[in-house]
């Protein structure tokens, strides 16, 4: 194994073992994960575990520039990235999970033709460099049991008789009724597949998860038996929309259109926790970033200055279509601990929301081209973002880690805004067009977390909305 493979693993991953050879690294059994599992406590995130987002390059503004384009052919549903940002995961609506090589990409080994070039902007040169894909497989039905008829077994009675006419006894020889053919073995159901609705890549790459359409949630492995599905976890009754992996990654929560956002334990693959309360098709689901404890900021009202709730990212939000936000802590007895509607004359609608840097705002994303702005304590909007008339719903959204910017993306272009100046200077335009993205649905936004990569991909995630099936590789700098 490289120097490029040997990483820092969590303490305690069930699905990673403690020796330094990643071919020990395997996902649990199905043994394992059909025994009877003792009652499981949900442990808090240990802060040094998680990566402080106020770590990345803080810069005034950012300059985002589009390098790559990764075509595709088809609807990007789901994206996710490994840690280092050295494989990139993509899944559509054609079944297929597909494999980057994300540095290989932007290094140009692989060059877009004459003809993907006319669709691109001028720095779009690159192609992406697909490494492996494989199929996003359906659970095969179990094979119907066939029972074959009875074998007939009336027997024919002959009477035999001695010399002197007596009868001797009787003999009884099988029948000679017809025998029933041989009844051909049931066939194999075919594979079916699934569109890739969700995933969720553990931050090594040693093992994956993918969303259903069925409500099943597929675990492969990746860097050992790539591709290979060792588990299918089962519990919603709708496609998985989306996947979040915890920190501590041994667990992870998922949402579906059937309502339900379910907290998974990785060790036994069982629901520990439901979080109810949602009344439509779950779009988006996204943990609390977390303040360095020093931070004046950490001082927090909405959970009365408890430092263990403060100082933790069990706190998350989720969207559901209708427009609804809920905020739950997945230790806490009674979860929501919010719920924010949308306001006055706002379409009921949401497919993104995302935290401030600090954790004290939301950001929802709406059909009519706008994004709310929340305060997280007080529980009210603050302000209402307005894009350009005719630009679109606002299908994706996220927010910049020095707290000032938020990337914005609606069916017509993608936008940096300037959450300083929007609210200071009204009469400028709060707001840069990041190039490359133009004309289609933002299915999902990624940056890493140093805040030098962004990626974005097109599609409707099996809602509404038309595509550029493509994914672009951004660059970032200080603007």
């Amino acid at each position: 194994m490289s120097s490029e493979d040997d990483y820092d693993s969590p303490e305690g991953s069930p699905l990673v073992t403690s020796e330094g050879e990643a071919g020990d690294r395997t996902p649990v059994s199905e043994d394992a994960l059909e025994t009877d599992a003792a009652p499981t406590t949900i442990p808090s995130t240990p802060y040094s575990m998680v990566p402080n987002i106020l770590n990345a390059k803080s810069y005034r503004t950012y300059d985002i520039v589009p390098l790559c384009a990764a075509i595709h052919g088809c609807q990007i549903y789901a994206l996710d990235a490994t840690r280092n940002m050295r494989w990139v995961f993509t899944g559509g609506d054609d079944g297929y999970v597909r494999k980057y090589d994300f540095f290989g990409s932007m290094s140009g080994k692989q060059l877009l033709t004459q003809n993907q070039k006319h669709a691109q902007v001028e720095s779009v040169q690159k192609a992406g460099v697909i490494l492996s894909y494989w199929e996003n497989e359906e659970p095969p039905p179990p094979a119907p049991v066939v029972v074959p008829p009875p074998v007939p077994s009336t027997p024919i009675v002959i009477k035999q008789e001695n010399t002197n006419g007596m009868a001797n006894g009787l003999i009884t020889e099988p029948s000679n009724a017809p025998q029933p053919e041989p009844v051909p073995e049931a066939p194999l159901p075919e594979p079916k597949l699934s569109a890739v609705f969700s995933l969720a890549v553990q931050s090594e790459a040693i093992w994956l998860l993918s969303g259903l359409e069925s409500g099943g949630i597929n675990l492969f492995t990746v860097r050992h038996e790539e591709g290979k599905c060792h588990h299918v976890l089962k519990e919603h009754n709708g496609p998985v929309s989306v996947l979040k992996i915890t920190q501590d990654e041994i667990g992870f929560i998922s949402g579906s259109w059937d309502k339900q956002v379910l907290y998974w334990d990785l060790n036994n693959g069982q629901v520990v926790r439901r979080f109810i309360g949602h009344n439509s098709q779950i779009t988006s689901i996204q943990f609390r970033p977390v303040l360095p404890a020093s931070s004046p900021e950490s001082y927090d009202e909405l959970f009365n200055d408890d430092e263990d709730l403060v100082n933790s990212n069990d706190v998350l939000l989720t969207t559901s279509i209708d427009g609804h936000i809920m905020i739950w802590d997945k230790r806490a007895e009674e979860s929501i601990i919010k719920t924010l509607a949308p306001p006055e004359r706002t379409p009921p609608w949401s497919l993104s929301a995302c935290w401030s840097a600090d954790g004290t705002k939301i950001y929802c994303g709406r059909r009519n081209g706008t994004v709310d702005e929340w305060d997280v304590r007080a529980g009210s909007a603050i302000r209402v973002l307005r894009m350009p008339n005719g630009s679109g719903p606002v299908s994706c959204v996220a927010s910049m880690p020095n707290g000032k910017q938020l990337i914005c993306a609606s069916f017509d272009n993608i936008r940096l805004w300037n959450l300083e100046e929007s609210e200071n200077n009204r009469s400028s335009v709060p707001f840069l067009i990041v190039a490359g993205h133009h004309g289609g649905t933002i299915s999902q936004i990624l940056i890493d977390e140093q805040c030098r990569y962004l990626i974005t991909t097109s599609g409707n995630r099996g809602w509404e909305g038309s595509t550029t099936e493509s994914a672009l590789f951004y660059e970032i700098g200080q603007g």
